[in-house]
């Protein structure tokens, strides 16, 4: 793989002033940095050269990033940007001052049990919160765990997940990801989903409690066959404790359906097992969208919102822009169309697609600040399926953020006034008998977030279905939506 162009301490690139190589990888460099216009010293990894000069790459590459600046998570490396400057692809992350546990166990050897597993339960809290979000890691290893004292961190979000099973082996035949801490179905090419990252976390117990990877073999074909064949070792013939054994079986376990079902499962069992208590064992994901089992559900009860229902909505009463005013339709309640064209759409390209969303400016008041209720961001998605029932684009540009952004296959449509005339477009191109979200599962915080399913009913066609997630910030004090991410069924 072609490199990145050397920096050296005191060099400008951009807004960043190199201070130094903070690490390197199959990816690229990571440099400690300072970012100039704020003061503050950064984590700034330049993307390898023959990856960023791939234009699928460089489109999946904003559309990832973005999507993992929105998890907001103690134990979450925050991503603070992502851009190009002179053809150099760049993710700018919170800088964390410390070491990665691949050098803490190198340095220190196998870690004391409670130990070991308090830094798994902190990894496996920031892989519910991805998971929660839709999103799939695919690379959890030591080297991606930061330590901060004794606060873990999750990091390279945005990176790992664009590395496909079938990209992971380059045209020399070197190997991308690391096949000490992979899963089975990683490893074979099969699609992957939550559980995936829940067995690399049973990979990363394993090393930090007995100082090496569950599979340790002298070539990658031998580990990558121990993956799929060999049973998990038991940590107590090498002197962890007994509870241990029984964690490790269920983490790297072959099939991911006879896995922990959440990796918060998994950590919770790892501490118990280190102190000695009961391990108790818990069946239901916290996993959406890509992330999701196929046959799990969500933690939390569902809920259904279904717009045919009457329903009392509060509705942000914001002033309309004059650039806006011509992307208007009055609602139109009696025929009832809805976005089945961009659905359609969609649908026929077989693609997820990504809508995000930057969150509008407080006005400084204590409830511009404020955290999203989950009421509110119940009312907000009622009001985001009323307003496509109605084909009420005043309604919905009310809800948007001036930011929003809507990520397609074709292309990226960027701000309220573009967005709002694009669905107003598809108001007109396709008449339904319905529109309903159900299995909700709402998160109030200073990300709000909605999701669930939706479900599309045509007059005289099959109906439209998929996954949908809004994302949701507080904007000049109303609760508004910056990210709509939607996944049809295929």
């Amino acid at each position: 793989m072609n490199g990145v162009t050397p920096l050296a301490p005191g060099d400008v690139f951009g807004d960043f002033r190199i201070e130094s190589v903070a690490g390197r990888g199959g990816m690229g460099v990571v440099y400690r940095a300072v970012q100039l216009d704020l003061g503050r010293p950064v984590a700034l990894k330049l993307i390898a050269s023959d990856r960023a000069a791939d234009p699928a790459f460089r489109e999946r590459f904003q559309r990832e990033s973005r999507l993992a600046a929105l998890i907001d998570h103690p134990n979450v490396v925050p991503v603070h940007g992502a851009g190009e400057e002179d053809g150099q692809l760049y993710l700018v992350m919170r800088y964390v001052p410390g070491t990665d546990l691949h050098r803490l166990l190198k340095h220190e050897g196998p870690l004391e049990p409670e130990r070991a597993a308090n830094i798994v339960a902190q990894v496996a809290s920031a892989l519910d919160a991805a998971h929660a979000a839709g999103l799939v890691h695919r690379d959890v290893k030591p080297a991606n765990v930061l330590i901060a004292g004794e606060h873990a961190y999750l990091s390279d979000f945005g990176l790992t997940r664009m590395l496909s099973s079938e990209e992971q082996l380059t045209e020399t035949g070197q190997w991308l990801g690391t096949t000490d801490f992979s899963s089975p179905e990683q490893l074979q090419g099969a699609r992957v989903d939550a559980r995936a990252d829940i067995y690399s976390l049973g990979c990363v117990l394993h090393a930090a409690l007995l100082g090496d990877p569950p599979f340790p073999r002298s070539t990658i074909p031998a580990t990558l066959l121990a993956h799929l064949n060999d049973p998990p070792p038991r940590p107590s013939e090498r002197g962890a404790p007994q509870g241990f054994d029984r964690v490790m079986a269920r983490a790297l376990a072959k099939d991911p359906a006879d896995r922990y079902p959440s990796a918060g499962d998994l950590g919770r069992a790892a501490l118990a097992a280190a102190r000695g208590e009961s391990v108790t064992e818990a069946e239901r994901s916290v996993a959406i969208g890509p992330a999701a089992p196929s046959t799990n559900g969500h933690v939390a009860p569902p809920t259904a919102l279904t717009v045919a229902e009457p329903t009392a909505l509060t509705r942000a009463q914001t002033r309309v822009r004059r650039e806006d005013e011509t992307t208007a339709l009055p609602p139109r309640r009696h025929r009832r169309r809805a976005f089945a064209g961009l659905v359609l759409g969609i649908a026929a390209a077989g693609t997820a697609v990504a809508l995000i969303g930057n969150p509008g400016a407080g006005d400084g008041a204590d409830r511009a600040r404020a955290p999203l209720s989950e009421d509110e961001v119940r009312d907000v998605a009622q009001d985001f399926a009323q307003a496509y029932q109605d084909e009420d684009g005043t309604a919905l540009r009310r809800l948007l953020t001036p930011g929003v952004e809507r990520v397609l296959p074709s292309g990226v449509a960027r701000g309220r006034a573009r967005v709002v005339r694009e669905y107003v477009s598809q108001f007109r191109a396709q008449e339904t008998e319905g529109y309903s979200l159900d299995d909700l599962a709402i998160q109030g915080g200073r990300a709000g977030r909605a999701s669930g399913s939706y479900t599309v009913d045509r007059k005289d066609k099959r109906p439209i279905e998929g996954r949908i997630v809004l994302g949701m910030v507080r904007d000049r004090g109303q609760p508004r939506i910056g990210l709509i991410a939607l996944t049809p069924n295929s």
